[in-house]
């Protein structure tokens, strides 16, 4: 089968290595003969090549370098030129920003995790005197937990807010107790987590960093107790799975952990209900929305990412419902959802052997 009216453009990856994420895309155009070309908008030419495409893909990730090109190139590409954009504008302008994303559902009422955003050091130390903790503090962007922090007493809020209205914080800076829990208590990865700081900043201080520190804000969030795990819904179009993630050992956080149950029955149908709403509300090609329970028993959500999954991960591994919420089984795959939806091709056909290197190979399930 070929496509000779789509041409589709995919912007490399900014680390100069091979993207598993663009890699799926690759092999599932390959596989039903749609026509690609590679892109970087680092080339001279790179305007005039959009010009000639139909589809354009840049699946970016959180260093900020990929948020730098992302908000500078998406925006023009689609409603400029007038191309078809995986991720569109409205489906990522927020992503990997937890304050914009507390700001847009606190806008429509849906049910975000109190959140407080303070951008001069005043009205935040003043917040942290009186305010119930404990509190959850966090950078606006990153992933995994690695930022996420309890706050249990005021002496330590207000030494966030000195830092971050002082210094700021990298967002790979973190104690090593904290990466300890974070990578669960993996020594071959926190030996490489403090590896690749050393390399970068004392051996190959040439290489390109990809964080920059974080100043002049903070975020907290509202701790919700008696959390064990949480929810994780992902839509594609009007399709979306569940799963939840229990916490680490003796900590409050789930993200990271590779400790999940797949079990549709265990979902609160609330919550899967409630990503349906706002992805058909906002038109999001894709999404990730993390879930909690208030001390009501109401589902909150903390964050949402419209990249999420991989090989290995269980987005949509075992069935997904649909906008009626009827359950489908089987294995699937979000990212061929995400081109059926994009190309318009209903018939796309998934390659027998989609597969790639993942991090979460290794989980308990």
């Amino acid at each position: 089968m070929a496509f000779n009216s789509i041409l589709v453009g995919i912007h490399r990856a900014i680390h100069d290595k091979v993207d598993p994420e663009l890699e799926v895309y690759r092999k599932i155009l390959k596989y039903n003969d749609v026509p690609y070309i590679e892109l970087d908008s680092s080339d001279l030419d790179f305007w005039e090549k959009i010009q000639t495409i139909t589809h354009f893909i840049y699946k970016w990730s959180h260093a900020h370098g990929d948020h730098q090109i992302a908000n500078a190139i998406i925006p023009v590409i689609q409603y400029h030129y007038g191309k078809k954009c995986f991720p569109t504008w409205e489906t990522s302008w927020h992503y990997d920003d937890k304050i914009k994303q507390t700001y847009l559902l606190h806008a429509y009422g849906f049910p975000i995790c109190e959140g407080y955003v303070f951008y001069h050091k005043s009205k935040a130390l003043e917040f942290v005197k009186t305010t119930k903790l404990p509190l959850v503090f966090k950078l606006k962007n990153g992933a995994g937990s690695m930022n996420v922090q309890i706050v249990k007493t005021r002496k330590e809020a207000e030494k966030l807010v000195n830092k971050m209205f002082g210094d700021g914080l990298s967002q790979d800076k973190t104690s090593f107790l904290n990466v300890l829990k974070t990578l669960n208590f993996d020594f071959y990865k926190v030996f490489r987590f403090y590896g690749i700081k050393f390399r970068d900043n004392f051996i190959q201080k040439y290489r390109q960093k990809f964080w920059l520190r974080h100043k002049n804000y903070i975020y907290f969030q509202k701790f919700l107790p008696g959390n064990d795990f949480d929810t994780r819904v992902t839509t594609v179009g009007l399709r979306v799975h569940a799963f939840r993630r229990f916490n680490r050992k003796n900590d409050f956080r789930a993200s990271g952990s590779n400790k999940w149950d797949i079990d549709p029955s265990h979902i609160d149908m609330r919550m899967v209900k409630i990503a349906l709403d706002i992805s058909k509300k906002f038109k999001f090609q894709s999404m990730a929305y993390d879930f909690l329970l208030d001390q009501n028993n109401a589902p909150k959500i903390v964050e949402m990412s419209y990249l999420y999954g991989g090989a290995g991960y269980p987005d949509f591994m075992n069935g997904y419902w649909d906008e009626n919420l009827t359950w489908h089984s089987g294995r699937f795959w979000p990212q061929h959802f995400e081109m059926i939806d994009f190309l318009e091709i209903p018939d796309l056909k998934c390659p027998p052997d989609l597969d790639y290197d993942t991090n979460y190979k290794s989980v308990s399930i």
